[in-house]
């Protein structure tokens, strides 16, 4: 995870040969999840590989961890 600016991470995941880049924009009381780019994980025209939905889950519920703690 690295800031980018006021209100917006951007997170890289990496797994094997495989990376995931999202960023994350927030506000005091919400923020959004939104895809930016990828390899190895066959993104084309809104389809990709079948685990990101998974690892974009995962980081949601750690975010939701992080909001209640």
């Amino acid at each position: 995870m690295n800031v980018i600016s006021l209100g917006t991470i951007r997170g890289t995941l990496n797994i094997r040969s495989h990376q995931a880049v999202v960023l994350i924009a927030f506000k005091e009381k919400e923020y959004s999840i939104n895809y930016e780019s990828s390899q190895n994980l066959d993104y084309y025209q809104g389809q990709i590989h079948k685990n990101y939905n998974s690892w974009i889950r995962n980081l949601d519920n750690a975010i939701q961890r992080e909001l209640i703690d």
